[in-house]
């Protein structure tokens, strides 16, 4: 979309754009939105896209094309606390001011029926997004090949307090507690009849017979022996 079309947003074209377009309305309902702004310095995007900061991530608004959408997204680096789509600007505006007032999770979805929460946003909201993901891997039919790599780990109490994911059959461990890109990962993956354990912050890699032995290695990675 190169420029905003005034067929279906005459009103955010006639207020000037996207983030003039929030501020207005918010201005009249009275609702704080704090600082409005583009991740674009010019050029079309900074007529069609906005960006609000708060506690609970960036809120990323944008146009769609093809019919009136107002795509709604909130994430912070590695994690979705929501999503959605509506093609009611004012209601846009009001989701907005409310989740940057720290509205509940639960509070904000049964109001605002368009947005989805993100699979972990209760539990981060409650303080313990780890324990929610072991949860989730323990029990998903996706990784049941991956059942015993995984159930094996979680009885080791050492690994427990990292942020599990898998990839490719590969166990990855976080020392972030959401999983975010560019933290410290211990790796575990099975190789035909071994294991490989890798540690992001160091160059070499491991080579373990067992999976028994696979921990063993992991944990002297963590503890740095």
């Amino acid at each position: 979309m190169g420029v905003i079309d005034e067929n279906l947003y005459p009103d955010i074209a006639s207020m000037g754009g996207l983030i003039s377009a929030m501020e207005t309305v918010a201005r009249r309902e009275g609702l704080n939105l704090g600082d409005v702004y583009s991740q674009y310095a010019s050029g079309p995007g900074l007529f069609i896209t906005a960006e609000v900061d708060s506690n609970r991530g960036r809120i990323s608004v944008s146009l769609g094309e093809g019919n009136r959408t107002f795509f709604l997204g909130i994430h912070q680096p590695g994690f979705t606390w929501a999503d959605g789509a509506t093609d009611d600007f004012h209601v846009l505006v009001e989701a907005v001011a409310a989740w940057r007032a720290g509205m509940a999770v639960d509070e904000f979805v049964g109001k605002f029926s368009f947005v989805t929460l993100g699979r972990l946003a209760r539990s981060l909201e409650g303080g313990d997004p780890i324990a929610a993901q072991w949860d989730f891997l323990r029990k998903s039919e996706v990784f049941v090949a991956e059942r015993e790599l995984i159930d094996s780990v979680y009885a080791d109490d050492r690994f427990r307090r990292l942020f599990p994911a898998l990839s490719h059959g590969t166990l990855r461990l976080s020392t972030d507690r959401l999983g975010a890109q560019g933290a410290r990962e211990i790796h575990i993956s099975p190789v035909g009849g071994y294991y490989r354990v890798e540690d992001t912050a160091s160059s070499i890699a491991k080579v373990a017979a067992s999976l028994k032995e696979a921990l063993a290695a992991a944990a002297e990675s963590l503890t740095g022996n």
